[in-house]
């Protein structure tokens, strides 16, 4: 009965020390582990989570990005069209100006070659009458000059 009494021991020992090391050791050792475990899974759930964020994130970045350079496309378009718009302006205001300028010569050069023609007349007619009155050796008086000069300047204009 010694070794039964002994064995019978053993296996109380034994549960004793089995429900020792479960209160105090195992339990304890399980609950850290399970924490562990529990903190490891929420730290891969909001790895995943950030993930998904920095990716959204980047797909946003890209979109922006694309938008932008959308958008710088345009502008530049738009910078040409307005730049082009405004050199064709200029040129066609030039274009009026050179326009202009001649017209204003062209009339100035009318108005020089009236003047001129009747200076010449002035002048051919005073120039008639001195010979004429060489030819004549007599001094014409004013208002037979005027008549006279009346006469060529008509003559002149008409003929």
């Amino acid at each position: 009965m010694n070794l039964n009494a002994t064995l019978l021991v053993q296996v109380i020992s034994f549960l004793i020390l089995l429900f020792l090391l479960t209160k105090i050791l195992y339990r304890p050792l399980q609950d850290l582990l399970d924490e562990r475990v529990n903190r490891v899974k929420s730290d891969l759930e909001e790895a995943k989570r950030l993930l998904a964020e920095a990716e959204e994130n980047r797909r946003k970045a890209q979109e922006m990005l694309h938008k932008a350079q959308e958008d710088a496309q345009l502008l530049r378009r738009k910078a040409e069209q307005d730049a082009d718009a405004y050199y064709r302006e200029q040129v066609r205001k030039t274009k009026e100006e050179i326009e202009k300028m001649f017209e204003s010569a062209r009339a100035e050069i009318q108005e020089q070659v009236k003047r001129a023609k009747a200076e010449l007349r002035r002048e051919v007619v005073d120039l008639s009458v001195t010979i004429a009155s060489r030819i004549l050796k007599r001094e014409i008086s004013a208002q037979e000059h005027e008549q006279i000069i009346r006469e060529a300047i008509e003559g002149i204009v008409n003929g």
